[in-house]
């Protein structure tokens, strides 16, 4: 009887190591988890290094929208204030992300139907990428709206930008008054879309 005790309880020490050991394997071995995970091809959100320089305050939500001026990506220069007056759809893109060229055709054509509602839409070309990329983005998918480069990577700074795409809805008095991570993608996505953009119009 106490041969046969020992016996049991040597096999389940011997199933609890034999667990162990394979949990311990799974875990060691699999790569270490990121706060931020890579973006799924044509989804989700493409997180960006931390900006350089001094850490600022996020932007709130209420309160007046950072100023700034930048060149555009046609010709001259545009400022924040110029667009004073009308809501204002800013969004953050690349014309390397993955999620930004998924959305990229979506924002042409909701630009497109509330213009005329004084809504514009303000496309930001973040300092990791290239003059000449960023306007063949703009000729790709066709964007008549009006798009700046971020060459120094002080918007990105003053807004809190740690991926794409970012999304800022800022009303006609210039105050900021949401802001959506990642792209607006399908029939849900346009929906939420629309829904912010109602909360900015003129």
């Amino acid at each position: 009887m106490l041969k046969r005790r020992l016996l049991l309880a040597v096999g389940i020490a011997g199933f609890v190591a034999l667990v162990g050991g394979v949990v311990y394997l799974a875990v060691s071995s699999s790569p270490s988890r990121s706060v931020t995970p890579p973006a799924a091809p044509g989804l989700g959100f493409q997180p960006l290094p931390t900006p350089p320089g001094p850490a600022r305050a996020a932007p709130r939500i209420g309160a007046q929208a950072p100023p700034f001026e930048a060149r555009r990506l046609d010709a001259g220069t545009l400022a924040l204030a110029d667009l004073r007056g009308q809501g204002v759809v800013m969004n953050f893109f690349a014309s390397w992300c993955v999620p930004c060229r998924a959305e990229a055709r979506d924002l042409e054509a909701t630009y497109q139907k509330y213009k005329a509602q004084g809504i514009v839409f303000l496309g930001v070309d973040i300092e990791q990428d290239t003059w000449d990329d960023a306007r063949a983005f703009i000729k790709e998918f066709g964007i008549t709206y009006p798009a700046i480069r971020d060459e120094t990577g002080k918007i990105a700074q003053r807004y809190q930008m740690f991926g794409l795409p970012t999304t800022y809805f800022i009303d006609n008095d210039g105050i900021l008054r949401s802001k959506y991570v990642g792209p607006f993608l399908g029939p849900e996505g346009l929906k939420e879309l629309e829904r912010r953009i109602k909360t900015i119009l003129p």
